[in-house]
């Protein structure tokens, strides 16, 4: 807390780091290093509930595989959006 103002500070998460995750996390989080490069936040933020994690890998995959959309205008289309909301990449 914050003496001078009076207004509690908040810290920001980590998630689950590599050394804290289960077996099952770790192996999703080296899939994720390797198709990304590495792991966001908002991935080790799902890993608190392992169900969460799964189902999220799971739409990643599915949205990410090969269809009637190639890749590159997909990743186009997803900094497009993150430029509309002001989230950082």
């Amino acid at each position: 807390m914050s003496s001078a103002e009076g207004v509690e500070e908040m810290g920001r998460t980590t998630g689950v780091l590599d050394q804290q995750a289960g077996l099952r996390t770790r192996i999703i989080y080296w899939l994720v290093k390797r198709r990304r490069g590495r792991v966001h936040l908002a991935m080790r933020v799902r890993a608190f509930d392992p169900k969460l994690l799964g189902l999220a890998v799971r739409v990643d995959a599915h949205t990410s595989s090969e269809g009637l959309v190639p890749r590159k205008l997909k990743e186009l289309a997803q900094l497009k959006v993150a430029a509309m909301v002001g989230c950082p990449l």
